[in-house]
C-alpha cells in the first residue's frame, strides 16, 4: 500500500488502549503482503513480524498500536485522515502511526540483512508504557542488541527521558454531618493544605533530562455526598523522575503514598495487574553521538514516557528513538504530522539498520 494511504488507513482505525484488534488486522495483513518471514499475533495483542538475518545479533523495532481518545476541539474528524497543506492530520497521526506506517515501508526498503530484524507493534503503551515490549522481549531467548523507538522526535535521535510514577497519597479526617462541621475534621482542608505544599517542593535537576515534577491530577472524597463531612481523600500525582530516583525514595518523600496499581485488559483477552512506576533512562554511548553523524541530526530527550523506560531503564537494552512528528503534537487536538517526515524516517530507519550490521557490537 502507498505510504500515504497506508498512514489514511491506520488512523482511520480507531485503536484505544485495549481495542487495538482491528488496527492489529490491518498491521498484519500489510506485514504479509511485504513477504516477511514470520508474522504473528502474541498473547497480550503484539503484532510481531521477523526479517531473518544471517547473524546472531538482533534488533527491534518498537511501535505502539495504541492511541488516546480524540477528545473535543476538532477542525475535521479525528478518524478522517484528512490531508492538508502537506500533513496528514487524525487522533494517532503523529503518537504514532506516522511512525508505524514509516517503520512498515521501511521493510520493503531492505536488501540482505546481517541482523535479525523484529517489527514489534505493541498495545496498551500509552496507558503502560513497557507493557506490550515486555511481552515480547520475554519470548525471546536473549535481549536485542537495539531497540528503535518509533516515537515522534522530529526526527532527530532521542536518547532519553524521565520517568514516570503514578501515586496514590490517602489523607485521612473525621466524618460528621455536615450541617455541624465543627463535630468534624473535613479531610479536604489538610488535601488543601498538602498541595500547597506540594507546590513548593524541591525536586532534583538532572544535566540531560531537566528536573523532576510532580503535578496532582485529581482528589477523590469519600463519602462524597452531601450531608457528610469526608471522612478520607485520595489525590492521584503525576511524579516525573531523574536518573538516581528510584520508586522508594520517591514513596519516601510523600505521606501515606502509595504506587498506583491497575488491571490491564487487553483485546485478545490477556488480563494482568500492574504497577504504574517507570524509570529514567539516558543513553550516553559513543555510539549515539556516531549515529547522529551518519543521520545528520541532532540528538533530543522527550518530554513524555516511551517504551524506553522498560528496554532502557529496566533492561538495559541500548535503545534509541527515531520517528516523524512533533512531539508536542500528542495527544492534542488536531494532532498531525507531515507526511514529508514520514518519507524520511523510512530513509532513516534503513540508515539505523545498516549502521548497526557494520557494528561489531553495541
Amino acid at each position: 500500500m502507498e505510504l500515504e494511504r497506508l498512514l489514511v488507513s491506520l488512523i482511520q482505525v480507531r485503536s484505544m488502549s485495549g481495542q487495538e484488534g482491528d488496527l492489529a488486522s490491518l498491521i498484519r495483513d500489510e506485514l504479509n503482503s511485504m513477504g516477511v518471514d514470520q508474522s504473528w499475533v502474541d498473547e497480550v495483542g503484539n503484532v510481531i513480524a521477523k526479517v531473518a538475518g544471517h547473524s546472531d545479533s538482533t534488533i527491534v523495532f518498537d511501535g505502539h498500536m495504541d492511541t488516546v481518545p480524540a477528545g473535543e476541539g476538532w477542525f475535521h474528524d479525528p478518524f478522517s485522515g484528512k490531508s492538508m497543506d502537506g500533513h496528514i492530520y487524525g487522533r494517532g497521526s503523529v503518537d504514532m502511526k506516522g511512525g508505524i506506517a514509516a517503520m512498515l515501508h521501511s521493510i520493503e526498503q531492505l536488501k540482505e540483512v546481517e541482523p535479525t530484524i523484529y517489527y514489534a507493534f505493541v498495545v496498551h503503551e500509552e496507558d503502560q508504557e513497557g507493557f506490550g515490549i515486555s511481552h515480547f522481549l520475554s519470548t525471546l531467548r536473549r535481549n536485542p542488541s537495539l531497540v528503535v523507538l518509533g516515537e515522534p522526535t522530529s526526527l532527530k535521535l532521542a536518547i532519553g527521558h524521565r520517568g514516570r510514577a503514578e501515586i496514590l497519597v490517602t489523607i485521612k479526617g473525621r466524618a460528621a454531618h455536615s450541617s455541624m462541621p465543627d463535630l468534624g475534621d473535613n479531610c479536604l482542608y489538610h488535601v488543601c493544605n498538602f498541595l500547597k505544599t506540594l507546590a513548593k517542593a524541591e525536586l532534583p535537576y538532572h544535566s540531560s533530562l531537566g528536573r523532576a515534577s510532580i503535578a496532582p491530577v485529581s482528589v477523590r472524597c469519600s463519602p462524597g455526598i452531601v450531608p457528610v463531612i469526608p471522612d478520607k481523600c485520595e489525590v492521584l500525582l503525576d511524579r516525573r523522575v531523574v536518573l538516581g530516583e528510584s520508586k522508594q525514595s520517591i514513596l519516601e518523600e510523600l505521606p501515606n503514598a502509595k504506587m498506583v496499581k491497575r488491571r490491564i485488559l487487553c483485546y485478545t483477552g490477556f488480563e494482568e495487574e500492574v504497577e504504574a512506576w517507570f524509570p529514567a533512562w539516558l543513553n550516553e554511548s559513543p555510539l549515539v553521538r556516531e549515529l547522529s553523524r551518519i543521520l545528520g541530526v541532532d540528538k533530543m530527550v522527550w518530554r513524555f514516557g516511551t517504551d524506553g523506560s522498560y528496554t532502557a531503564g529496566v533492561e538495559g537494552i541500548f535503545t534509541i528513538g527515531y520517528g516523524p512528528g512533533d512531539q508536542e503534537m500528542a495527544h492534542r487536538a488536531n494532532e498531525m504530522v507531515s507526511i514529508k517526515e514520514v518519507r524520511k524516517a523510512v530513509e532513516g530507519y534503513v540508515k539505523i539498520i545498516e549502521w548497526a550490521s557494520n557494528l561489531q557490537t553495541l
